[in-house]
């Protein structure tokens, strides 16, 4: 098979099935029978790849971490139970106290609370720098930097940033460069083709396909940079590229228990069965939107990299071939137009997914952000009359007469 489309829907079943599935079963158990007592030994000790529990492996979880390895051409993918679950296991096997990260100042809401707040509490510096000032990001590293975090195109503000730029001047230093792929997933943004050491995103948005379930994956590609770093050094010595996967598997995986259950991770087979077909639906809506409401006489701005007029096209061009995600800023004057306009909304849902097959809309500043101050809202260019479009797979017409028919409340 030549295309990734039939790779997604005939790589799923099981392999050896002994009734030839031709879908994944769904393995819902804890445990697993051994044939022998050695054969028990070799399990935990990773002298074979038997399966033991299901809080270290599953059948149905093993096959979804194939598809997606075929999906991102990674060497190694490792799921959990969401999408924060694969950023915190990734950071928490990356650092140590006394440890610092830079990233940007716009971020989705848990994670720059995450940054901030959690990691400062075990001695983990995170480091919001102008990730567009090269000068800046230069600066803001030193011998303690273990990572350089960014999201493609960030949420909700859908900046998109110079990322084969940001590669290399990472590499020159041997720092690891870490991106959330969760408003393209790999099948847009190729982080294996741009320098991307690691990539997370959330399972729960594109890939469950109609947010059938919460989780989240790791992708990491092929790295020595594991060597400059205190914490894996003697992980390098052991398993060279593959030091960093070896420590988060079998530390860090293990010990915080964040396991997919088996049920999510066979729904998540079954989304990417589909997940060309439906993004590349909910593209051609997404764009159709932007256009319509950037010409709209009720909406003070509109934010897509997907449109011609965004400074950010021309990277989007570049990384990810202009498709940008589902996701559309549109600015009213205030936090009460943008309350009116979502009320008066029908088929548009007011919801906290995005990516979804359902069209949802949501008020950044008075739910994920709400209990930031206004200082910080600000400087991460939240504002009040911002809502955040996620564009779904209806046909296109009644997602406008819906947006339309509410703009008339404003």
């Amino acid at each position: 098979m030549q295309y990734l489309s039939s790779k997604l829907i005939h790589g799923s079943a099981a392999e050896g099935d002994p009734h030839r599935s031709l879908k994944t079963p769904i393995y819902e158990s804890a445990s697993f029978d051994f044939a022998s007592a050695e054969a028990a030994e070799q399990a935990f000790n990773g002298g074979s790849e038997a399966f033991a529990y299901s809080r270290i492996s599953n059948p149905t979880l093993a096959a979804l971490q194939r598809q997606l390895k075929v999906l991102s051409q990674a060497d190694h993918a490792l799921c959990l139970a969401s999408g924060m679950a694969a950023l915190s296991n990734v950071f928490l096997t990356l650092c140590s106290a006394g440890d610092n990260i830079i990233t940007s100042r716009y971020l989705f809401g848990n994670t720059w609370s995450f940054f901030a707040k959690t990691l400062q509490s075990y001695g983990i510096e995170a480091r919001f720098t102008d990730l567009e000032d090269f000068n800046a990001v230069d600066e803001a590293m030193d011998e303690n930097t273990r990572a350089l975090f960014l999201e493609v195109p960030t949420n909700p503000q859908l900046i998109y940033f110079d990322v084969p730029a940001l590669s290399a001047l990472a590499g020159e230093r041997n720092i690891p460069l870490v991106v959330d792929n969760t408003v393209l997933t790999p099948y847009l943004f190729p982080c294996k083709q741009y320098g991307v050491d690691i990539e997370v995103y959330s399972n729960t948005k594109f890939i469950s396909g109609g947010a059938t379930s919460v989780g989240g994956s790791i992708l990491v590609y092929p790295s020595h940079k594991w060597a400059h770093n205190p914490k894996l050094e003697k992980d390098y010595q052991l398993f060279g590229k593959d030091a960093f996967f070896k420590r988060l598997y079998k530390e860090h995986y293990r010990n915080l228990g964040a396991c997919l259950a088996p049920h999510n991770a066979w729904l998540q087979l079954l989304g990417l069965e589909t997940l060309t077909l439906r993004v590349d639906r909910i593209m051609d809506n997404t764009l159709t939107v932007a256009e319509h409401l950037q010409n709209h006489p009720k909406v003070k701005a509109v934010r897509y990299p997907g449109l011609k007029e965004d400074p950010y096209h021309p990277l989007a061009l570049q990384l990810s071939g202009g498709k940008s995600g589902c996701l559309v800023g549109v600015e009213l004057e205030n936090k009460a137009a943008s309350y009116r306009f979502m009320n008066a909304l029908q088929m548009v849902r007011r919801g906290t997914n995005f990516c979804d097959n359902k069209s949802m809309i949501l008020h950044p500043g008075a739910t994920i952000y709400w209990d930031y101050s206004e200082e910080e809202k600000k400087a991460m260019h939240i504002s009040e009359g911002l809502l955040r479009l996620s564009v779904g797979l209806e046909e296109v017409k009644d997602i406008l007469i819906d947006l339309d028919r509410a703009l008339e409340q404003v």
